[in-house]
């Protein structure tokens, strides 16, 4: 017999089919049950994922060297995959933030580490999956760790979840994904391969196994309608679109087929519309297109759209959005969704693949998509029910994904697709005649990358305690126990230097030691690492000023806290928490004109009525400026963008100091009609003889 045929019935193939299965149902249930660490889900999947890509790449290089490379599918798709990879990594070393770019960004580490992770993932399953049992394990696998997915999701929903998430919403549960949007997203993909079983499967036990499969269907519906991502409505048409059409194949295209066909679909249309018209999933799609709901997803394409036209190439890098958002942010957006709040995806893959990695990355994304796309049509023939599935799967993902943001728990789905449609390019199964050509190279191969595969655990590892005692010093610090805080931050830097945010840790725990030259110094190095957040020259500003006030000019004088502080403005223009930083620190400083204009700035930026934070820094701004005049037009310019009584005794104030009476006591009359109990606006009717 031919090696490819032993190759078939080897234990390697085995053990890499398995340990493709545990990584995809690591990634679906995985995360930091404790809650200790600052990335709970994402981290753990990510380090989960590593750890096993060693084992693949282990168990990969002993098959090739005992079998020889005629283990892996001779096919063109292969090349499809190998530009994904090229472009990636061009990408990253063109990219701005080349840290971001090869790891990712916190809380999703969707960078080329993961590509390169994915490509080893495809590599698997191309090569192990060779038989229906395979396909078989992995569908049931992956169909008993979304189940456990669902019965959380409910958990959390009735309130029942014995874990403290923090800010959690009960009323949209994010299961084991972490976040109810990406959650929506792995629903969309499981809809439709499940509703496919229920129909179309005909094998042993046939019964049983359609009795589940359509369990499970009632089960991604309900819950899907309870999560209420609006991203599923694209779910469920791809699933109502994509399963009556792959029936259709599978059973020929004939009267009767079409008559069922078409009775199934508008049954199960009805039946979705009437839970969606009394779920929330109906509430959210009803109210999508008013107000707010919609603004904000047109501003984040918006933003990301100039991003990519700023270099439409190679793009920013990876995951890399976030680097260029701060830059590209639209002014409107604060007003909408309020301050403090930054975008990392694009919410449509097609447009993140084209800022992340440009048209060269988006041009090879889509040809590989009709390359594999393709060859799974063509397939549908030959594979039966095994492409069918895989067909809906996709469908699903590729349809959410269209309004929703990447996450690792989800974004497996095509690279294990696309690994499936390279498989069934392989030899068919023999049996095994003879024992392994090359035995002792093999376990060589093994024992050598065994102590790789070490190695990248126990750098997965350090990752993620860093995460996890950057947590606990945030915690520490919050609570102003320094001791604590600066010992936690300390050996989060210490493990992990690479990610800002635990310099910024470290900053903060200083800060609260009273050590601001310290201070300043981990937010300096905080800054070196993410040169596109404007949070760590803030903090650096504030930790300046503080040294000044102190009269310690070792870190600079009020001119370098002033400096620091607007260099954040610079870096994010659009974010309203950067002029206010900016305010607080010049008014602290004896800057008043540079206070007041960046607090009308903040108000410009987020003029909400109900937010009155603003306006008090602009008065106080307004009352120690030592140009009245200047104050009398920032503070007209403010009163442009929102009218409140703090802003008008504010104004009335100034005109009294410009000695116009009359012009004050029409600012304070008003202010009074604002809030007839203002006893400032009060006392200045009457100065203006009132």
């Amino acid at each position: 017999m031919t090696g490819t045929a032993i190759w078939d019935r080897s234990f390697l193939r085995g053990g890499i089919a398995a340990t493709a299965i545990a990584k995809v149902c690591g990634l679906v249930l995985l995360f930091d049950w404790s809650g200790r660490a600052l990335d709970p889900f994402d981290l753990t999947k990510s380090v989960y994922s590593r750890a096993l890509e060693w084992v693949l790449v282990a168990l990969l290089v002993a098959a090739l060297v005992s079998f020889g490379p005629a283990i892996v599918p001779r096919t063109r798709l292969h090349l499809a995959i190998a530009a994904l990879l090229i472009v990636n990594v061009l990408s990253t070393i063109t990219a701005p933030v080349p840290y971001v770019a090869a790891f990712g960004t916190d809380g999703r580490y969707l960078g080329l580490v993961f590509i390169v992770d994915m490509c080893v993932l495809y590599l698997a399953v191309a090569t192990a999956f060779r038989t229906s049992s395979d396909w078989a394990a992995l569908f049931a696998a992956t169909t008993v760790a979304v189940a456990i997915s669902l019965g959380y999701a409910w958990v959390q929903f009735a309130g029942y979840d014995p874990l403290s998430w923090t800010g959690s919403l009960y009323t949209r549960p994010f299961s084991t994904i972490g976040n109810p949007n990406t959650y929506g997203h792995l629903l969309s993909v499981s809809l439709g391969p499940a509703a496919l079983v229920a129909i179309a499967y005909a094998g042993p036990r046939r019964v049983f196994v359609r009795a589940l499969a359509a369990a499970l269907v009632v089960g991604i519906v309900g819950i899907s309608a309870i999560v209420a991502t609006r991203g599923t409505v694209l779910g469920l048409a791809a699933a109502l679109v994509t399963v009556p059409l792959l029936i259709l194949r599978a059973r020929g295209v004939t009267r009767r087929s079409i008559l069922a066909t078409a009775a199934g679909g508008l049954a199960v249309v009805i039946g979705v519309g009437a839970i969606l018209s009394v779920s929330p999933l109906g509430a959210r799609v009803l109210t999508t297109f008013e107000g707010s709901l919609i603004l904000d997803r047109l501003f984040t394409w918006e933003g990301s759209a100039r991003a990519f036209l700023d270099r439409p190439i190679l793009g920013w890098g990876p995951d890399s959005l976030i680097v260029a958002w701060p830059t590209f942010r639209p002014a409107e957006l604060a007003r909408i969704i309020g301050p403090g709040i930054s975008v990392d995806s694009a919410h449509d893959w097609i447009l993140h693949a084209a800022v992340t990695t440009g048209l060269l990355g988006l041009a090879a994304l889509i040809a590989a998509i009709a390359a594999f796309g393709v060859s799974l049509l063509r397939a549908l023939r030959s594979r039966g029910l095994v492409a069918a599935i895989l067909t809906a799967g996709l469908a699903g993902y590729f349809a959410h994904a269209l309004v929703s943001v990447g996450t690792i728990g989800v974004d497996w789905v095509p690279w294990v697709v696309f690994g499936g449609v390279a498989s069934f390019a392989a030899a068919v199964p023999g049996p095994v005649s003879k024992r392994f050509p090359r035995p002792a190279f093999a376990v060589a191969a093994v024992t050598a990358l065994c102590a790789v595969t070490g190695a990248g655990a126990v750098f997965g590892l350090r990752a993620f305690d860093a995460n996890r005692e950057a947590l606990r010093a945030k915690h520490f610090s919050d609570n102003r126990q320094a001791p604590d805080a600066l010992a936690l931050a300390s050996r989060a830097v210490a493990l992990d230097g690479g990610r800002a945010d635990y310099w910024n840790e470290l900053g903060r725990a200083y800060g609260v030691s009273d050590r601001w030259r310290d201070a300043v110094d981990a937010f300096r190095q905080a800054e070196l690492r993410a040169p596109y957040l404007a949070t760590y020259p803030a903090n650096e500003a504030r930790a300046v000023a503080q040294l000044t006030l102190t009269g310690d000019p070792s870190r600079g004088s009020a001119d370098a806290a002033v400096a620091a502080a607007q260099r954040a403005v610079t870096i994010d223009p659009n974010e309203p928490l950067t002029h206010v930083a900016l305010a607080q620190i010049a008014l602290a400083l004896e800057r008043p004109e540079i206070a007041l204009e960046a607090a009308v700035d903040a108000i410009r930026l987020y003029p909400n009525p109900a937010d009155p934070a603003y306006d008090g820094l602009a008065a106080a701004a307004a009352a120690k400026a030592t140009d009245p005049v200047q104050a009398r037009a920032e503070l007209e310019r403010a009163l442009g963008y929102k009218e409140t009584a703090r802003l008008r005794v504010a104004l009335a104030s100034v005109e009294l100091r410009l000695g116009d009476k009359t012009a004050a006591l029409q600012n304070a009359r008003r202010a009074l009609v604002l809030d007839p109990r203002d006893a400032e606006a009060q006392s200045l009717v009457r100065a203006a003889g009132g």
